[in-house]
């Protein structure tokens, strides 16, 4: 039996059943289990004859026979419908989106995540598409276990959890995971495989634009992996928010593909981040895994005690300045590459030009440090493609070359942010967000393009010599020696990873060669 609910009723069901508890400002306080991040093991695509040649298969995309995949559906969906579940209905960009759960705070959060309406010019697309399904369907049993299903032929290793996408009927399965980013993430990778045959591209990045009285401000989208400030910096007072995590690129702007955030919020401070802080303590938000004093029922963002990817999720009318999501946005006229980097190996800033920009796309780099990965105990390059391997389903390829072209087309500049550590994290010293924040206005308004460059000695992209606020320290190259190394790990990565991309792409995009 599904019940509809809305985002007030979840809470309150959640609250009856005791799964969750207030805050002293109305958020809803809950906890993920065993998963305090996604579970990327258990995570199987269907193996479809119609896309088989579609998807980019290895750790990312394992493939599921789908005689056995059909099996899975049909025991979720039974148990769902003869159990008492919960029930969401919105949009997903212009696909129309259903999630049917066994737990009340995951519709809350749905209806935080999703949209209330769907972007029309992808609604309009996907009518007149030829395609098995257009509306997206997640089954999602939190708290149960594989095992009980009894499924004969699973993969070997799979034991309590699974988290199953269709691409062809656009369905998801979710089983034995609490933690709620599997919802929206399922959802964004089914959107970002179908959108490229429909002429879209989608981003797994954060994009704003400029206020401007009586017109439409300039755009921007910031692309970058977790931990590198892309929802932080996308929440500028001075900017309204397209999104903060799945855009896509139509022909004619920018639309956001949810309608809500997801924020990290580890050592979260009013100071530095007040949009998000603010949005964050207040009733409809969904605060996961978070330290709580039952007691006082005051939060601390600073508790680690539970997991580094401490989350909260509201919806983007919960933000000062959001756009109208009934519009779009015009076209970007900067592109920012978000990096972590640990190694004490990258500039502050850098622009990059079209072999470049498609080089450091297919790369997304950033580096893993300490504490934000089990088993992480020393700084470790982390290559995902198109920031976002996870959640682009199709080879990197297809992705690059309709940003290329698209970038081609409106002139957009691609630019490389660093937001790691000067000298190394081992020196613990971290570029300031005011100072990310500057570089950042400095790139949107267009004034760092006009700045002075000098061509970096191994990757060969423009970096500027000054830039009007900030101080010359943050400006500094680091050591080519620590560069060099860096590269090594880049051009490893790329040859391992995209053996059949164009060369030109790492022959003029690259490092340069120190053969």
């Amino acid at each position: 039996m599904h019940t509809p609910t809305t985002s007030a009723s979840s809470i309150e069901e959640t609250l009856r059943r005791g799964l969750g508890a207030l805050t002293l400002d109305g958020s809803l306080v809950v906890e993920t289990g065993k998963f305090t991040g996604r579970a990327v093991k258990e995570r199987y695509v269907v193996k479809r004859s119609e896309v088989e040649g579609q998807i980019h298969w290895g750790a990312v995309n394992q493939p599921m026979e789908k005689s056995i995949a059909e099996k899975v559906e049909q025991g979720v969906r039974s148990k769902l419908e003869s159990s008492e579940s919960f029930h969401y209905e919105g949009y997903v960009g212009g696909f129309p989106i259903a999630v049917t759960s066994l737990s009340p705070w995951h519709i809350a959060f749905a209806s935080n995540m999703f949209r209330a309406i769907p972007v029309a010019s992808i609604a309009k697309k996907l009518q007149s598409a030829n395609l098995p399904s257009k509306k997206i369907q997640i089954f999602h049993d939190p708290n149960g276990n594989l095992a009980d299903y009894a499924i004969a032929g699973l993969p070997p290793g799979l034991s309590s959890t699974l988290i199953l996408l269709d691409p062809v009927s656009l369905t998801v399965c979710i089983i034995g995971t609490a933690y709620a980013g599997e919802i929206k993430k399922s959802a964004f990778t089914l959107s970002n495989f179908v959108l490229p045959s429909l002429g879209i591209l989608p981003m797994h990045a954060s994009a704003n634009v400029a206020h401007a009285e009586n017109a439409q401000g300039e755009s921007s989208v910031l692309f970058g992996l977790s931990g590198t400030g892309k929802t932080t910096l996308s929440a500028s007072p001075d900017r309204s928010l397209i999104g903060d995590d799945e855009i896509v690129w139509t022909e004619t702007g920018l639309s956001n593909l949810e309608g809500g955030c997801y924020a990290k919020l580890i050592d979260l401070k009013e100071a530095n981040e007040p949009e998000i802080f603010r949005a964050s303590n207040r009733f409809g938000a969904i605060l996961e895994n978070v330290g709580f004093d039952a007691e006082t029922r005051k939060v601390d963002f600073f508790d680690r005690s539970k997991t580094e990817n401490t989350r909260g999720s509201y919806p983007l009318e919960a933000l000062g300045e959001v756009f109208p999501q009934d519009q779009e946005a015009k076209p970007p006229k900067a592109l920012i590459f978000l990096t972590a980097d640990a190694f004490g190996a990258l500039p502050a800033v850098a622009r990059l030009n079209a072999w470049q920009a498609q080089y450091h796309f297919m790369s997304g780099y950033t580096a893993k440090v300490a504490g934000t990965e089990l088993g992480v105990k020393e700084p470790k390059a982390a290559f995902s493609c198109c920031f976002g391997a996870p959640f682009m389903p199709r080879p990197a390829q297809v992705y690059a070359q309709m940003l290329a072209e698209k970038v081609a087309a409106t002139g957009s500049e691609v630019w490389l942010l660093n937001t790691g550590w000067v000298g190394g994290y081992e020196k613990g010293e971290r570029f300031p967000i005011a100072v990310s924040r500057k570089l950042l206005s400095e790139i949107q308004s267009g004034s760092l393009g006009k700045a002075p460059m000098q061509k970096h000695p191994v990757f060969g992209f423009d970096v500027p010599l000054s830039c009007d606020g900030v101080e010359s320290k943050w400006l500094a190259l680091p050591s080519v020696e620590k560069a060099q190394k860096l590269a090594a790990l880049f051009r490893e990565n790329f040859e391992k990873s995209f053996s059949g991309a164009d060369p030109r792409i790492a022959e003029l995009g690259g490092p340069v060669s120190t053969s």
